[in-house]
């Protein structure tokens, strides 16, 4: 997959919208749903190139848009006579978390918890990892989300979490790391309730997925539905299909019959109640 990510990472640095028809490309399209095809060259859109940036980095847990100098302008004082070299974003090493119910986090020593509305980000040597273990630790994948946790509708067990941000700079690299030594009965995973979502969430391997407790209610004609999002995972959604067993069966087909695309943003400003389903292999 080399050639894959060192042409996505070329194709958002460059910051054009086409490229090159190649065997590549083809792959990468396929795999992705993305890009329409005119002539030589292979079009996008800017949500799709985004799409790809999102691939790369769930995949990889690197940033192919940023990551060729990490370290950040703190880092970079130390080599440099200008700080400023380094393409990393000022706050990109921070991990991002907000504390849900009960639950505290440990940071320095000291426990504490955010309040309603609010989210922190801590320097990933400053965070108690082994406390976190202790804890339910529930990923969510869009960033819009963290400012509105309060309103995720948790399951019971879940309902004291610590809700972690899997970032989208350098920190990709460290909740990578938090989530390799979290126990599978401690993690959950929030993403969107599409082809695409579902297939990432079962693609981790361990813990579980949070998704709709009524999941059979949503249907093509639900109003925050978005069928031409769908259609555009076909696959996705077989890579799914062959991921997916029991009740995760179930609900990728019902996800394949209703076309279903359903985002995080809108399962959490409605709050609709969630349910976790284990994913652990």
């Amino acid at each position: 997959m080399r050639a894959e990510v060192a042409a996505i990472e070329r194709l958002l640095k460059a910051a054009r919208l086409k490229v090159k028809r190649s065997p590549v490309w083809e792959r990468i399209c396929e795999e992705n749903g993305v890009g329409r095809v005119i002539g030589r060259d292979i079009h996008f859109t800017a949500d799709e190139k985004q799409r790809l940036r999102e691939y790369v980095r769930s995949q990889y847990g690197i940033d192919p848009q940023y990551d060729s100098r990490v370290g950040g302008r703190m880092a970079m004082a130390l080599q440099n006579a200008s700080e400023k070299l380094s393409s990393d974003s000022v706050f990109g090493q921070l991990i991002v978390f907000a504390t849900a119910g009960n639950t505290t986090v440990r940071v320095n020593g000291e426990n504490f918890q955010t309040p309603r509305g609010s989210v922190c980000s801590v320097l990933p040597d400053h965070l108690d990892i082994d406390d976190l273990q202790t804890r339910n630790l529930v990923i969510i994948e869009n960033g819009g989300v963290m400012p509105f946790w309060a309103e995720l509708q948790l399951p019971g067990a879940w309902q004291d979490s610590v809700i972690l941000y899997r970032g989208h700079r350098e920190n990709v690299r460290n909740v990578v790391e938090i989530v390799s030594k979290q126990p599978a009965d401690k993690l959950a995973w929030f993403f969107d309730f599409d082809p695409a979502g579902l297939a990432l969430a079962l693609e981790q391997g361990k813990g579980s997925t949070l998704v709709p407790v009524k999941w059979r209610e949503l249907s093509r004609y639900t109003p925050f539905n978005q069928p031409k999002v769908h259609h555009k995972q076909s696959v996705a959604l077989k890579r799914l299909k062959g991921l997916a067993a029991g009740e995760l069966r179930a609900i990728a087909e019902h996800m394949a019959n209703e076309e279903l695309a359903v985002m995080q943003e809108h399962l959490t400003r409605r709050q609709m109640p969630l349910v976790a389903l284990s994913i652990t292999r």
